[in-house]
């Protein structure tokens, strides 16, 4: 009896083989998708393995509020000038990578003025420097606290700044925080120059996430449209599911991206519902959703980098995290998802091309793009 189940285990296995062996003929990506699957961990564990007690920077144009519990705290209203300031952040060793933080994280939000907050930059200014900018309704604590979790996961030794600018903290008032973007620019303007000319860190990395990608892109034209600025180079910009009208993105932001930033990253997810959402409710024909389909493949996401690939030619890569299914909203808060954080070490701690980091190339086109997919 013992023997015969021997015998069914190997021509069991046999046959697994020899699956293998015609799934390796007939659907060579797929395979690829599995061995590096298998083969994640053997490339960098992406395990914290230390205890995270780091000093955080912002930046915001909010209103001041109370002292809580002796802690500096925003309002969701604009103040018409910027406030400076440090968040003391804590993270136990174990706390699990993707994890939203809880409040015992923050420990300490001190608010500083502007020359103390300079020294701080040029303290450090050997680091690369990373700065977040948040997407719409997000509270002053809530975009800390994204902020902090960002810096926890990327586990590298760099300079973090949160730009916080003044959401409204409200998922009904859309139409009010793209309002607001214009009048914030201004603000990331002048950080920028600041940490250009007198800070001069060795990168300088933008991360920003969904309406914050609109911000980011206005600030960056601003500056290439001011002849004193345009030296300006960012080694690195990390659009994740970005909320910007294609018809503006065409028109006036093609330019500075095109000159002030020399490698341009796009996270998106096929079924990223806060942004056909937004088409639907307001109208916003975002660059993160697909422009057309086309006989030359039935992915979204192709469109959108083909689309991405014509405005900005050998500048972008395309990352597709579409097989990380998560609830409703995680599927557009990317920055939240551990693949994606691994891939963002790679291009920013070793600034990796797409083709050296862990990553499967598109190969269903009839011509090479730079559309990649974290493997699920």
């Amino acid at each position: 009896m013992v023997r015969q189940k021997a015998v069914v285990v190997l021509l069991l296995v046999v046959l697994c083989y020899i699956l293998g062996l015609v799934t390796a003929f007939y659907f060579p990506r797929q395979l690829g998708a599995v061995l590096t699957t298998v083969l994640q961990g053997k490339i960098r564990p992406f395990v914290v393995s230390r205890n995270f007690n780091e000093t955080i920077g912002y930046v915001t144009d909010r209103k001041p509020g109370p002292a809580l519990n002796g802690n500096a705290s925003y309002l969701g209203e604009y103040a018409g000038q910027t406030s400076y300031g440090l968040i003391t952040v804590q993270i136990p060793q174990h706390y699990p990578a993707g994890a939203p933080l809880d409040g015992d994280a923050i420990k300490k939000v001190e608010s500083i003025s502007y020359p103390a907050f300079l020294k701080f930059l040029q303290d450090r200014s050997a680091k690369p420097l990373v700065i977040w900018v948040h997407g719409y309704r997000l509270s002053f604590p809530v975009s800390t606290a994204y902020c902090a979790e960002i810096a926890r996961d990327l586990d590298i030794d760099a300079n973090v700044v949160t730009f916080d600018w003044a959401s409204s903290e409200s998922v009904l008032a859309y139409t009010r925080d793209v309002q607001q973007v214009p009048q914030s620019t201004q603000h990331l303007v002048s950080l920028l120059e600041t940490i250009n000319n007198e800070v001069k860190p060795g990168k300088i990395i933008i991360i920003a996430h969904s309406l914050g990608c609109r911000l980011a892109c206005l600030a960056l034209q601003k500056l290439y449209e001011n002849p004193s600025t345009r030296n300006l180079k960012l080694d690195h910009v990390v659009f994740l599911a970005p909320n910007v009208d294609r018809e503006e993105f065409n028109q006036n932001f093609k330019s500075g991206l095109q000159a002030l930033v020399k490698r341009l990253t796009i996270y998106v997810a096929s079924d990223d519902n806060v942004l056909l959402l937004g088409k639907l409710l307001y109208n916003v024909d975002s660059i993160g959703l697909p422009e057309q389909f086309s006989p030359d493949t039935n992915l979204d996401e192709i469109q959108t980098f083909l689309y991405y690939e014509k405005q900005l030619p050998g500048k972008i890569d395309l990352v597709d995290v579409s097989f990380s299914k998560k609830d409703f909203l995680r599927k557009h808060r990317l920055f939240l998802e551990r693949p994606v954080m691994e891939d963002l070490f790679w291009l920013i701690h070793d600034d990796y091309p797409a083709a050296k980091r862990h990553l499967l190339k598109y190969k269903g086109t009839h011509n090479p793009t730079d559309y990649w997919v974290i493997p699920p």
